[in-house]
């Protein structure tokens, strides 16, 4: 007897472990399913990107959960084992928007607090995207995140391509918030049925596609009726890029990097336009379309130095034909732009400005100005 009763209350025990670990699945018959969807107007940015719902929807996001049962969130005593890196895809329905699904269906606790009926058990969902379901540092951006089980808020690692403009191609990376700008935090069971919607913000910080070129209006002036400055190739070295890091998925305020401290900290990324048209500057602003732009990470690792891009151009001087001693001057400009690293979300513009003195400098001008009509001017190779 004593034996039988030792094993009907084991048998109990085991059931109520197994009740409790299952507990936010145990209303699957009468509950309600955790339904979510994209905030389709929360992309604004992009050099060569399609930055709107059907590029989430194209890969995927991942999304993270994170059951705490009765207790608030605590990033450093729960898992995001609930939901772990579980892909969510958009399928475009016939009004031309779309439906978020995902597989297996992850349903809301039912436990409802005796004294206010509103229920009690919280979840907290993190989302990243695009969708990565093997990180790994083999050439793809997302090469690490955390474990299912690891304690504390989901991360993932994340490395700039070797070509960003290469057959590869770049990431986009972003993060998917709440309305408020901060992770789905302690979410309850909806008195009416309703859906997550994410707003996913940038996390990488980007320059542009275009770089502006002009003249000073001093050097305008000089070469008006008498040369043209015509450029051929312009050169952008981006230097001091950190090569990798965390986004940490809580996203405080704006997207939360880490450093990885490694062998690698910083590198290079080079882009060569050389045009086929060659672009006659004026005094008028000339913007000249150099690619796709970059994204790059918005962490400047401790110790190494601020990023910059390094841009030069390389021109001719055309002196017109009617003028005595027609010729041609080759030469290059060059200016050094700083690299902002709390731009994420935006692009930066990169401008260029000829002036008289340092880029030209294969004319020596007249003290004063003299009218185009009379090629005063005395020039020498440089």
């Amino acid at each position: 007897m004593k034996k039988y009763l030792t094993l009907i209350a084991a048998t109990m025990l085991t059931a109520a472990c197994s009740n409790e670990a299952e507990a936010p699945d145990d209303n699957q018959s009468k509950g309600t399913p955790i339904a979510v969807t994209v905030d389709e107007g929360g992309f604004t940015r992009a050099p060569g990107q399609v930055n709107n719902a059907s590029q989430v929807a194209d890969k995927g996001f991942g999304l993270f959960a994170s059951y705490t049962g009765k207790l608030k969130y605590e990033n450093t005593t729960v898992s995001a084992d609930y939901m772990y890196n579980q892909k969510v895809t958009g399928v475009l329905n016939a009004s031309g928007t779309y439906d978020w699904v995902y597989n297996p269906i992850k349903y809301w606790p039912n436990s409802q607090s005796p004294e206010t009926g509103l229920h009690n058990e919280y979840v907290t969902f993190f989302a990243y995207a695009p969708y990565e379901a093997t990180p790994k540092d083999d050439g793809r951006a997302i090469i690490d995140m955390s474990q299912k089980y690891d304690l504390g808020d989901p991360w993932i690692n994340f490395r700039l391509p070797a070509d960003p403009w290469g057959d590869g191609g770049q990431v986009d990376l972003m993060y998917g918030v709440s309305i408020l700008g901060e992770p789905f935090y302690d979410q309850t069971k909806p008195l009416i049925e309703s859906k997550l919607s994410f707003v996913f913000q940038h996390a990488l910080a980007c320059v542009g596609d275009r770089v502006t070129i002009k003249l000073t209006p001093e050097l305008a002036a000089y070469l008006r009726g008498y040369a043209d400055v015509i450029v051929h190739k312009v050169t952008i070295d981006y230097c001091n890029l950190t090569t990798k890091a965390r986004l940490v998925l809580n996203s405080p305020s704006g997207p939360n990097w880490k450093e990885i401290i490694s062998g690698e900290l910083t590198t290079k990324r080079t882009l060569v336009k050389q045009l086929s048209l060659p672009l006659t500057i004026t005094e008028t602003e000339q913007e000249l379309s150099v690619g796709e732009g970059l994204f790059y990470i918005p962490l400047r690792v401790q110790g190494t130095d601020a990023p910059y891009a390094q841009v030069t151009v390389d021109y001719t001087v055309y002196v017109h034909p009617q003028n005595a001693a027609a010729t041609t001057f080759n030469g290059t400009a060059s200016t050094k732009f700083n690299l902002d690293n709390n731009l994420e979300g935006k692009k930066q513009d990169i401008a260029l400005v000829l002036t008289k003195d340092f880029d030209l400098q294969h004319l020596n001008y007249p003290i004063t100005e003299t009218p185009a009509t009379e090629p005063s001017y005395s020039r020498q190779a440089k």
